[in-house]
């Protein structure tokens, strides 16, 4: 499942620095996840720096040792759907 990640400033966001993680299906799920911990302080603008995939992520000096902001990943959200069907038996 993709990963996004959701970068933070130093101030006026959840955390100060470090990054968010959410595993789903496409962004349009992962923002809604975002936005269910994390509402909008202005309506339309998701209260982060960024946005990034797991690769545009890994391409940036934030995935490197020193992180951002000297901070690291804060939170992981993973989303699940599961269906259950029952087996169809012969009497």
């Amino acid at each position: 499942m993709p990963k996004f990640i959701y970068t933070y400033g130093l101030e006026g966001h959840p955390f100060e620095g470090g990054w968010t993680e959410i595993e789903a299906p496409d962004l349009k799920s992962a923002n809604a996840i975002f936005r269910a911990f994390h509402p909008d302080k202005y309506e339309g603008f998701l209260n982060c720096c960024s946005v990034y995939t797991e690769e545009e992520f890994k391409a940036t000096k934030m995935s490197g040792p020193n992180g951002n902001h000297h901070k690291h990943c804060q939170e992981r959200f993973t989303f699940t759907h599961e269906i259950y069907s029952e087996k169809e038996t012969d009497t």
